[in-house]
């Protein structure tokens, strides 16, 4: 995979009209921004008792690093600085309602809802990247958006040893969920 920065952006110049990225925001640590100025920005957001949670299945030690929320927020505050186009979407509030949600996504993008977003054939995918295997097992085992009972949804206390680090990342989490 190539890891060369310029001429990743120069691909994705070629692309076209649509280009999808995901990022972890920790990704861009150290980029130039340029690049993204005429991007639309979507930040998934989510309660970090679940990210610490869920972090911990393949992290022991989880850092504010790998959670991202403070990359999330200073991307965020660019976003705000430069005038680009952003919007934030809890992704409780997206497994909930997956059709609404995605709806307000596509007019955000510009792009048209289509029903096939809503479910799909179990199993990987090309796109899935190199985490996959680590991260997926869940998602290519289903064929649809789950309902929050099956997932979980309800916010429990993490172990007293992450209550540093969440007191680190919610506040800043919070900051965030004020743009919702």
């Amino acid at each position: 995979m190539n890891a060369d920065f310029e001429s990743i952006v120069h691909a994705w110049n070629s692309c076209g009209s649509h280009l999808f990225l995901k990022h972890m925001a920790n990704h861009l640590e150290g980029t130039n921004s340029i690049p993204f100025q005429d991007h639309q920005h979507v930040f998934l957001i989510r309660d970090p008792r679940k990210v610490i949670r869920s972090f911990r299945a393949h992290v022991d030690q989880p850092t504010a690093m790998d959670l991202c929320y403070n990359h999330q927020w200073e991307w965020l505050q660019k976003c705000c600085e430069n005038s680009w186009p952003y919007m934030v979407v809890d992704s409780d509030d997206l497994v909930v309602n997956p059709e609404t949600n995605l709806r307000r996504i596509c007019t955000f993008l510009k792009v048209p809802f289509e029903q096939e977003m809503l479910s799909w054939k179990p199993g990987p995918r090309p796109e899935d990247g190199a985490w996959a295997k680590y991260w997926y097992q869940r998602v290519h085992a289903s064929s649809g958006w789950e309902s929050p009972q099956h997932m979980g949804s309800e916010v429990q206390e993490v172990p007293f040893e992450f209550s540093k680090l969440l007191a680190e990342v919610e506040p800043v989490f919070r900051r965030l969920q004020e743009h919702l």
